[in-house]
C-alpha cells in the first residue's frame, strides 16, 4: 500500500541524536500510512547500526544502501526520490519532531488548500547548556517566493510539500544549502503556508555543518541561479545573488579580505531592490551575524 506521507530522513555522525529523531516519528498520531525513508551517508560512527535496529523492528522505516559516501546535496537528493507518498516530509537524524499530530495537522491543511504547495511552522531551537527559544518570529502565515530569498523563516524539520516537487528540486545542480534551494521550488509549485505553532525541535550541536563549511562550498549556491531562473522567468536573481554573498561573508572560514570582498559584493547586487534594500540589508546583516555567533557557540 502506498503511504499518505513519506517522511525523508538523511543523517550522517548522528548516533548520539538519531534513536530520538526516528522515534518521533514513530510516535506519530493519524488515520493513514506513513513511512520513514533513512538515507545514512556511510556514517563512520554507530549511526547505521541504529538505524538497521529500527528497520528490523518496524515495517514502516526502510533504509536506503550505504554502499558509499555521496555528500548532502546527493544523498537527500536520492532519499527524497526514494520516497513514494503523495506528501513529503523532512527530518534531520539531529532534529526531532515534538507534537505527535504534526502529519495529521499538516495533511489537513494540504488537503483542502490545493493551491498551496506546503506547509510549515514553527519550531524550537535547542542547544545544549542554552535556553531553548523560538526559530523565528513574525513570519506571515502564506509565503512566497520573494519571502525565501532571505534568511530562513523556517526549519527544514518543519516542513511537508507535495511529491511532485521532488522532481523539480533532484533536477538542480549541486549546492550547499539544499534546504534554501528545496523552499524556492516549493515556492515556485504554490503558496507556503505558516503555522505559529512549535512542532518541531532544531539542534545547535558542534558537529553542525555551519562550523566546518567553506567559502568554496558556499560559492556552489551561485550554480543554481540559471536553473532557478528557467523555472521560474521572474526569480529576482540579483537579490539571490546578493543574500548568497552575504552568507559567504559570514562564513567562519572566511579571510578578512574575503569578508570585505563579498560584503561589498552583497551590498551591489542589493540595489536591484533599491529602496527597500537599504533597510532589509541591515536586518539581514544582524540575523547572519547572530547565526555565526551560535554557531561559534556550538563549537566552542
Amino acid at each position: 500500500m502506498t503511504p499518505k506521507v513519506s517522511i525523508c530522513m538523511i543523517s550522517y555522525r548522528h548516533e548520539a541524536f538519531i534513536a530520538q529523531a526516528i522515534e518521533s516519528i514513530l510516535a506519530q498520531q493519524c488515520d493513514f500510512d506513513f513511512e520513514l525513508v533513512i538515507g545514512d551517508d556511510c556514517s563512520p560512527d554507530g549511526t547505521g547500526a541504529v538505524c538497521d535496529e529500527y528497520a528490523r523492528r518496524d515495517p514502516r522505516v526502510r533504509l536506503l544502501p550505504r554502499d558509499r559516501n555521496l555528500g548532502v546535496m546527493a544523498n537527500f537528493s536520492r532519499t527524497l526520490q526514494a520516497c513514494r507518498g503523495p506528501y513529503v516530509a523532512v527530518c534531520e537524524g539531529d532534529d526531532y519532531w515534538i507534537d505527535p499530530h504534526k502529519l495529521a495537522k499538516q495533511v489537513a491543511f494540504l488537503d483542502a488548500h490545493p493551491d498551496h504547495s506546503a506547509a510549515t511552522h514553527q519550531a524550537l531551537v535547542v542547544r545544549e547548556g542554552a535556553p531553548t527559544r523560538l526559530f523565528r518570529d513574525k513570519v506571515p502565515s502564506t509565503l512566497g517566493t520573494r519571502d525565501l530569498i532571505g534568511g530562513r523563516l523556517f526549519h527544514t524539520a518543519s516542513v511537508m510539500f507535495r511529491r511532485p516537487i521532488v522532481d523539480t528540486f533532484a533536477a538542480a545542480p549541486t549546492v550547499l544549502s539544499c534546504d534554501r534551494l528545496l523552499n524556492l521550488c516549493m515556492s515556485f509549485a504554490g503558496k507556503v503556508h505558516y503555522s505559529d505553532e512549535a512542532m518541531c525541535a532544531y539542534r545547535l550541536h558542534g558537529a553542525g555543518m555551519s562550523s566546518t563549511v567553506t567559502v568554496a562550498q558556499l560559492k556552489m549556491d551561485l550554480d543554481s541561479i540559471p536553473y532557478l531562473q528557467r523555472l521560474n522567468p521572474g526569480f529576482p536573481a540579483q537579490l539571490y545573488r546578493s543574500y548568497v554573498y552575504t552568507t559567504i561573508a559570514m562564513c567562519l572560514k572566511a579571510t578578512a579580505l574575503q569578508r570585505l570582498g563579498y560584503l561589498f559584493l552583497a551590498f551591489v547586487f542589493s540595489f536591484a531592490d533599491f529602496p527597500r534594500n537599504l533597510t532589509s540589508i541591515t536586518g539581514r546583516l544582524g540575523r547572519l551575524l547572530a547565526a555565526r555567533a551560535s554557531g561559534s557557540a556550538a563549537s566552542s
